[in-house]
């Protein structure tokens, strides 16, 4: 028995260290597991690293566009560098981590920061709103803004994209909700220009993995008297107070829109927003409209078709009393838009349409339409800028061709050769005459009647209308611009030429108005020499028909580009401002080029100069350089210049071509009057 239970309790001693060693073999691969988890947060350390080297750089190059002493070429392109590389580090998760003071404090407070939370149906999303502001040294007073929006679901996931680049936008606050569209941004803040900034609202949506800028439906939208809404196509609404007063904006405290107030008047806003994506704005006096919208009993909305690359916006009528008439409208307005698209329905047709309209005359019984843009075949050799028309008589519902409204026969194309008629693009002015009598009358007698495709709208001809003038395309040849427009004002068409008496009964004519003249004495051509090459025969709303003539003369034995408008008799009816650069340059190299045409869509039609100076000093003295100036018509009949519009204009290099110019400014916002 004893030998049995020692051997029992030796078997047992056996067991234990058998265990014992047995569990010493499982815990030494935890004992490496520990080790190698503590390994683990080096990639992060690295990662970690890169990111802070990354924010420091960014620091730098910001340092650089900051530094005044430095060259105006370096910072601009600093800017440049500074805004992609700040996207570019947004996107990183690690970016997240630091809270929005610490980003401001590292950026030396040239960063403003709002992040907010949302709980959404898909669950919460983070939205951090970003803005930087560039020197006003380097870059002027306008299209100095930039706005990134950065989201996110976890740290893992995290994205930004910079949705203003270079704009005169300023967001200070933001909504995001989800709607029957999806997912929405809408932004608030101040626009800069001219009188103490106004405010916008802009609606962003979020496809995939990027916000797109949509449209604003304004068809709920009441305004009182004090308050004016201006607003281009696709962009932001922006209110401003009719007195120039400061505004102020911020969301609700229910978070479905933002509150708006003038500091000087007791009229404040809200605008409210539906889950349809319309705008509904009231007020203590919202039953007070504006002029305008008791003028019109109906108001327009944008529309875009959109498919296999091309992109066609278009009006529609909204608001009409008459549902059945408005349908009808609404028809033809689609069906003119968008004319010979069904021979581009294949997605593999390789055809790109970019296609815009404006307005050219909405009244109660009129409406005019005009559509520009561009239309590209694969492989062609170049694009072609695309032009036409839609005239609508809203009382008979049916469309007005040129034939609707003149005889055209001899007497009407005789009239046009005369020289009555002014060719929008001063350039372009000659080029009616190379039209026999025969050719201008088929091609007008067809005018506003399309075939059915693209490719022959290019060739065809249209007419519109303004509220004084009726306006006229014929087709060119691509290297003169493809078409040109010409308009002749209504007074000017006599009666024995015109059709349909009711019509011409209703169209607004404003009679050309008198103008002070400058002492009522001609040009004193000793002293200034008239450059005939840029001086033409135009037509101004404030003044009516008149010779625009382009002139140099000594001022100080320096000479300098002067300008002035002439009536038919050759005397001085008015003497524009000096233009930006006269101050300090030579004018010895004369005027590059002269173009007329509403830049800040006021209704009046403005007057764009490029002339070449030289500094008549250093090494580059006697090296031209192009400075270019608008000079915007006011409702009083004279003309003004803006000098921070100016030396932002010219500083950044806008100011080599027409087309330069008109793309840098139509994207301000200019309000003269």
């Amino acid at each position: 028995m004893n030998h049995l239970n020692n051997g029992r309790l030796c078997c047992i001693l056996l067991l234990l260290f058998s265990f014992v060693v047995l569990n010493g073999c499982v815990k030494e691969p935890s004992s490496s597991k520990v080790e190698a988890d503590r390994e683990l947060p080096l990639p992060n350390k690295a990662e970690a690293i890169l990111y802070s080297n990354k924010l420091d750089a960014l620091v730098q190059t910001l340092r650089i566009v900051d530094d005044e002493e430095g060259d105006a070429e370096v910072r601009r392109n600093k800017i440049q560098e500074f805004t992609q590389e700040l996207n570019l580090l947004l996107n990183e998760p690690k970016s997240v981590e630091m809270k929005d003071g610490e980003l401001v404090e590292k950026f030396d407070n040239n960063l403003t920061i709002l992040t907010k939370s949302f709980q959404l149906k898909s669950g919460q999303l983070n939205v951090r709103v970003m803005n930087y502001r560039a020197p006003k040294t380097v870059t002027g007073t306008i299209g100095d803004k930039y706005t990134f929006i950065q989201w996110w679901s976890s740290r893992q996931l995290v994205h930004a994209q910079i949705i203003e680049d270079g704009g005169p936008e300023l967001t200070t606050d933001f909504v995001v909700r989800d709607s029957d569209q999806g997912i929405q941004l809408w932004l608030g803040g101040h626009v800069s220009i001219y009188h103490p900034d106004p405010v916008f609202v802009d609606l962003w949506e979020l496809s995939g993995q990027k916000w797109t800028e949509k449209s604003i439906n304004v068809g709920k939208m009441k305004l009182p008297d004090a308050w004016e809404l201006n607003r281009d196509m696709n962009e932001p609404i922006i209110l401003e107070s009719r007195q120039h007063d400061s505004m102020s904006i911020g969301v609700l405290d229910h978070g479905d829109g933002f509150f708006i107030n003038s500091d000087d008047s007791e009229q404040n806003l809200i605008i409210e927003f539906s889950k349809s994506g319309e705008v509904r704005i009231d007020s203590e006096y919202s039953t007070a409209l504006n002029t305008h919208s008791e003028r019109q009993s109906y108001e327009l909305i944008q529309e875009e078709y959109s498919k296999n690359g091309i992109v066609i916006k278009y009006p529609q009528i909204i608001k009409l009393k008459d549902i059945a008439k408005q349908k009808s409208l609404n028809k033809i307005l689609k069906a003119d838009a968008l004319e010979g698209l069904q021979n581009y329905a294949d997605s593999n047709s390789g055809v790109h349409v970019e296609i815009d309209y404006e307005i050219k005359q909405q009244s109660e019984r009129f409406l005019s339409v005009q559509y520009t843009g561009i239309h590209y075949v694969k492989d062609a050799a170049y694009p072609t800028h695309m032009f036409y028309t839609t005239n609508l008589d809203m009382k008979q519902v049916s469309r007005i061709r040129l034939r609707d409204l003149v005889k055209v026969e001899k007497p009407f194309i005789e009239l046009i050769k005369s020289g009555k008629i002014t060719a929008v693009q001063p350039e372009q002015q000659g080029l009616m005459g190379d039209f026999t009598k025969d050719d201008l009358i088929q091609l007008l007698t067809n005018a506003d009647v399309t075939k059915g495709s693209l490719a022959e709208v290019e060739m065809e001809s249209f007419s519109y209308f303004t509220n004084d003038s009726l306006g006229m395309s014929v087709p060119m040849a691509h290297v003169v611009g493809d078409h040109a427009e010409y308009e002749i004002r209504f007074a000017q068409i006599p009666e024995n030429i015109r059709q349909n008496e009711e019509l011409w009964s209703e169209l607004s004519s404003v009679e050309d108005q008198s103008v002070s003249t400058v002492g009522g004495e001609k040009l004193n051509t000793d002293q200034y020499e008239i450059e005939e090459s840029q001086s033409f025969q135009t037509t101004f709303e404030g003044f009516g028909k008149v010779r625009f003539v382009s002139t140099q003369a000594n001022k100080d034995e320096i000479p300098k580009n002067y300008f002035f408008l002439l009536d038919d008799q050759e005397r001085v009816i008015y003497s524009f401002p000096d233009l930006y650069g006269n101050e300090w340059w030579y004018a010895d190299e004369g005027i590059e080029a002269v173009a007329f045409k509403d830049v800040n869509k006021d209704g009046l039609k403005d007057v764009i100069i490029i002339a070449y100076y030289e500094t008549g000093s250093g090494p580059d003295g006697a090296k031209p350089f192009p400075i270019a100036d608008i000079y915007f018509q006011k409702k009083n009949k004279t003309f003004t210049t803006l000098s921070a519009l100016d030396e932002a204009l010219n500083d950044q290099g806008h100011n080599q071509t027409i087309k330069d110019v008109v793309q840098y400014v139509s994207k301000q916002r200019i309000n003269v009057n």
